[in-house]
């Protein structure tokens, strides 16, 4: 359990550092919309990735936000049916 732990506090971590350099960029170079936006998207998959962890839910080795939100709204249906 506190390897699991471990792994999300990482992804977690890792993601912040890419929301605040998204930030960073923006206050001081905002018409990098390319790299605000690659900085962005890479947060969102970081964070995906921890949920997913957290759920003790499998995924392959990727960067489309599509497939791992995929997986993670499939657990969250499979938990509604259970209410």
């Amino acid at each position: 359990m506190n390897e699991q732990i471990e792994e999300i506090k990482e992804w977690i971590e890792k993601a912040d550092h890419d929301l605040g350099s998204a930030k960073i960029i923006y206050l001081h170079l905002s018409d990098y919309f390319d790299t605000i936006a690659f900085h962005c998207q890479q947060a969102v998959e970081k964070y995906f990735k921890a949920i997913l962890i957290y759920y003790k839910i499998d995924f392959i080795k990727s960067h489309d936000l599509v497939y791992l939100l995929d997986l993670l709204s499939r657990k969250l249906e499979i938990d509604e049916l259970k209410f």
